[in-house]
């Protein structure tokens, strides 16, 4: 049985739903006149020389876009591709039109408001990668390929952005939200409409072991006669680690404590569902915006929650860290629970199958 996902509101005001599906006419026009464009060459498309991996979704909001370039980054660095990874940095308050960050050669700390928050994780968890972010792709795409010579490129949140053409297209549907209420923006959580599934080359559902992985799934094969590979992966807990990097603990440890956590992620409760089997109780999740950039007031009001709480530990998401991090008062408090996408064993074959199509030259 899949969530209900529409507000009530939004049925109970017939005139709102009204004005809601004629924006979502205009803006499904518009879109399909892009992707027009795109297909008849009116619109300029880069292709990059060499193999190019792009990563996103339909919806707004988080369906784990940025662990899933985490878990290609790792296979990558495996196989031992020179990888640059092109973000748009949302969230960053840099107004540089393009920016190259890798932790190895970086002169001064990777910051958030630099970069963006996923970005600044990226270069944090794989100092060897160049992360790239600027608005613009094919321009980002161009000096990546004269400074760092990649063999492969990764873009980010690039499903709907098509202007450097990919070789492996990878849709991300999120287990626990799925397609929402099926309905494009601004009626709903679409970014366009659900049957541009067939652009994809593969869909990985996302979060499988935290939501709707059987009924997302009989949805795509039965209803929208999904023809493509659906592959499941689990997002799972593997570590803690103190926000100042000198330790490093097993979540085991958690089992019999009280927990405080923070976030300020688009699904909070998906972090709570993380927690819970995990510790002996979550007391209080004290969750902020999407891409919040934490204030000093937002400190102290967060170390006020946490010391009048009977918690034992503080816990935190990666995405997160990199913001508080900044905050020496929380460097030996807080916690980091550091996951990874574990996808189920037949998208390796898969994916060693595309890179043996596309070898290092």
């Amino acid at each position: 049985m899949l969530p209900k996902l529409s507000p009530p509101w939004l049925w109970r005001n017939l005139l709102l739903r009204a004005a809601l599906a004629a924006l979502a006419f205009v803006y499904e026009a518009l879109l399909l006149l892009r992707l027009w464009m795109y297909r008849h060459g009116l619109i300029t498309t880069f292709r990059p020389p060499v193999p190019v991996i792009a990563v996103g979704n339909l919806t707004v909001g988080g369906a784990g876009k940025t662990p899933v370039i985490e878990m290609l980054m790792r296979s990558l660095q495996q196989q031992q591709r020179r990888v640059v990874i092109l973000s748009r940095g949302y969230g960053r308050r840099s107004k540089a039109t393009l920016q190259r960050f890798c932790s190895t050669d970086a002169p001064w700390p990777l910051s958030p408001k630099l970069l963006g928050d996923e970005p600044a994780w990226l270069a944090q968890r794989h100092p060897e990668m160049p992360v790239y972010v600027g608005s613009s792709r094919i321009r980002n795409a161009r000096w990546a390929l004269l400074r760092d010579r990649p063999d492969l490129i990764l873009l980010d949140d690039a499903y709907q952005h098509l202007a450097v053409a990919r070789d492996l297209n990878l849709l991300l549907i999120d287990a626990e939200r799925g397609l929402g209420n099926r309905q494009l923006l601004p009626l709903g959580e679409l970014r366009e409409p659900e049957h541009h599934w067939n652009r994809a080359d593969a869909i990985l559902l996302t979060k499988a072991n935290l939501g709707f992985s059987d009924a997302w799934m009989h949805l795509l094969r039965q209803e929208l006669k999904v023809d493509r590979p659906i592959f499941r992966c689990d997002y799972l807990p593997v570590r803690l680690r103190r926000l100042d990097g000198q330790e490093v603990r097993d979540t085991k440890t958690l089992a019999k404590e009280v927990i405080f956590a923070n976030c300020g992620i688009a699904q909070p409760e998906g972090f709570a569902q993380v927690l819970r089997p995990l510790c002996q109780s979550l007391e209080e999740l004290s969750s902020w915006p999407d891409h919040h950039s934490y204030t000093g007031e937002d400190v102290q009001r967060l170390l006020w929650l946490w010391r009048k709480s009977r918690a034992q530990h503080w816990v935190t998401t990666e995405k997160d860290a990199v913001k508080l991090a900044a905050f020496a008062e929380l460097a030996e408090i807080v916690w980091i629970l550091e996951m990874e996408v574990v996808p189920e064993p037949s998208w390796h074959q898969f994916f060693s199958g595309f890179l043996q199509c596309h070898p290092l030259k």
